[in-house]
């Protein structure tokens, strides 16, 4: 079969997206499909931005899917649709047999590449999938979480949080402050990208990493910011994606749930099928 080209879609701002996508995974076809919602009834003004490359560096084996879910503006998770995808090629280059280190140098480099913009108080949760073959990446910092759906439902990332027992500890241990549940009184998430006032108080960018087999029990892996997941689980999404009759609504069905659920925050979701519920 002919190698497709990259197909990318980026979405940002206060745009609304579904888009669905074929592509290879060994010998069984995977679809995706995309959706953001600025969600004005709560929200001014967009914050979460998604980025989906199919075919990734060109190669039909090879997918990437993120969700950057932004706070006090949106100018350092549009940094990141612009410039993650490269770093995580350079990354790939320079490390090809190790993607587990090469997506942890992508996240501290764009970092670094945020704090270029000498916006201290700017940031971004990040949420990133990478497919290779039948093996899935996930890599998170932060609140946007991703599950995997098949006979169960499960998180495969970590939020993280101030209330969590470690990330409390491991900000203590580097001279950091817990106040009201937020690090420094300000920020919620304990991990995070940009923030820079905050990174000598605790905040990390080093991503929590998990590995997944993609088999026949494997049916759907979802990337949401926590707009979905304030009011929804995996075991509802799980229902929606069970009632969905085709990939190209999925992502959009979550989302409409999550609003009449009565989320108040930006919505943005990714929902990658490789087996359809039978």
């Amino acid at each position: 079969m002919e190698e497709k080209k990259d197909e990318e879609n980026v979405v940002r701002g206060n745009k609304k997206s579904k888009t669905v996508i074929d592509s290879q995974l060994h010998l069984s076809n995977f679809k995706h499909s995309q959706y953001l919602d600025q969600n004005s009834a709560f929200c001014d003004y967009m914050e979460d931005c998604a980025i989906s490359i199919d075919n990734f560096n060109k190669e039909s084996n090879r997918h990437l899917y993120c969700i950057f879910d932004g706070h006090g503006g949106d100018v350092s998770a549009k940094l990141c649709t612009k410039k993650f995808p490269e770093i995580f090629r350079k990354c790939l280059l320079g490390n090809p047999f190790d993607y587990e280190l090469a997506i942890k140098k992508s996240f501290y480099l764009m970092d670094k590449e945020i704090e270029k913009l000498e916006a201290k108080e700017v940031g971004n949760t990040a949420t990133v999938v990478f497919i290779h073959n039948k093996l899935l990446y996930c890599a998170n910092v932060g609140d946007s979480s991703c599950c995997i759906i098949g006979k169960t439902a499960e998180f495969i990332s970590v939020n993280h949080k101030c209330t969590d027992k470690n990330e409390k500890k491991r900000i203590e241990k580097e001279g950091g402050t817990i106040i009201d549940d937020r690090l420094g009184g300000i920020l919620a998430i304990s991990r995070g990208l940009g923030d820079f006032d905050l990174k000598k108080k605790g905040l990390s960018c080093e991503p929590y990493i998990t590995k997944k087999l993609i088999d026949h029990n494997v049916n759907y892996c979802v990337l949401a910011s926590d707009g979905v997941w304030d009011v929804l689980s995996p075991e509802d999404v799980s229902k929606i994606l069970k009632k969905n009759k085709k990939i190209e609504d999925a992502a959009g069905n979550i989302v409409d749930e999550a609003i009449e659920k009565g989320t108040e925050d930006n919505i943005s979701c990714i929902v990658i099928e490789f087996n359809r519920f039978k």
